[in-house]
């Protein structure tokens, strides 16, 4: 990692980045839109005011870095880059680097199946109705790659991982393990079980320490979305997950050796690794996620460029529709940097 750039040159690429994301005062929100840390921002990117206009954002915070480094930050209606806030699926990176992590010390592996891996959870909440369910592989479960539905088919109210674990036992499969892709959140809560089986820790208190500490980024379990913790539950401000993101940087102290190999070796243009799509470009590798939350009307988005750049949003609005307008914008302003 580099030292923050303070030349003219490196302020004028934080400028252009950063223009991409923060604007004029937001639809219905206050007009004192603060940028810290880099005040040779001064420039606002006219394309970002209409994606904020076009999709009646009422707040958003947002934290930009370049190589590691925050660059400048952003915060309007109510949100700072600072504060804590509902990220939805971007949890979902945070729980596959716990599973990577269990993976390189050797507590786990990729290729092990739920029946040796949950034994006496089956045995304490019940068996799957589906018998393909046992055969299910830690890897096929990171990769979205399970068979299983993207939510489970019903059930009680969950509180929990516990009882979300025991709805999603009663859900069928959609397709055999390991033959198609489908984004599954349950795949990515039957992880937290998961981890929560080989650990014997709670599924928050392990992964705030083995994931989010060593990247220097803290974090919460909402909790109203304890059932739904290692899929979409997490709190962190944009700041604190511009940190985390950079756990896939060469050499960082959040992934180990057989993680890294194991994500470096799928293959495809566009697939899903450890919580993240990778799409390989001619440029080099970008890392991106957008998270949603539907009854809040709320989002959250990442993007990490091959170039050092990475920029986390937050906030306000159904982001249905929203987020490839944003990604587009985005990357945009990188190709001009």
């Amino acid at each position: 990692m580099r030292a923050v750039l303070t030349a003219r040159p490196a302020a004028r690429s934080a400028a252009l980045l950063a223009a991409a994301l923060i604007a004029v005062p937001l639809v219905g929100a206050p007009a004192e839109a603060q940028v810290a840390r880099n005040p040779s921002v001064a420039a606002f990117d006219p394309s970002f005011r209409e994606w904020v206009s076009l999709h009646q954002i009422s707040a958003a915070s947002a934290a930009i870095m370049k190589d590691g480094h925050l660059v400048s930050t952003f915060g309007a209606g109510g949100m700072t880059a600072a504060t804590p806030a509902r990220i939805a699926s971007l949890s979902k990176a945070i729980t596959a680097v716990c599973i990577a992590q269990l993976v390189d010390s050797g507590r786990l592996s990729f290729t092990a199946p739920l029946s040796s891996v949950l034994p006496r959870t089956f045995a304490a909440l019940g068996h799957p109705v589906d018998p393909r369910f046992r055969t299910i592989t830690i890897e096929q479960l990171l990769t979205h790659r399970s068979g299983l539905p993207r939510e489970t088919a019903g059930g009680a109210p969950a509180r929990d991982l516990t009882g979300s674990f025991i709805n999603i036992l009663a859900t069928p499969l959609d397709s055999d393990p390991g033959t198609t892709m489908e984004y599954s959140n349950i795949g990515y809560l039957i992880l937290g079980v998961v981890i929560e089986a080989v650990t014997g820790s709670t599924y928050e208190r392990y992964c705030r320490t083995a994931a989010l500490a060593p990247m220097q980024a803290s974090g919460t379990i909402d909790p109203q979305l304890r059932q739904r913790a290692s899929s979409g539950g997490w709190r962190v401000s944009a700041i604190d997950y511009a940190r985390f993101i950079q756990v896939f940087e060469p050499g960082s102290a959040g992934l180990g050796p057989l993680g890294r190999q194991w994500q470096d070796g799928l293959s495809g243009r566009r697939i899903y690794g450890l919580g993240i799509f990778i799409s390989r470009t001619p440029q080099g590798i970008v890392l991106n996620h957008s998270g949603r939350l539907n009854r809040e009307r709320s989002g959250s988005y990442v993007i990490k460029f091959p170039n050092g750049w990475t920029a986390v949003t937050t906030f306000a609005g159904d982001p249905r529709g929203h987020i490839a307008d944003l990604r587009h914008r985005l990357e945009t302003a990188v190709a001009r940097l």
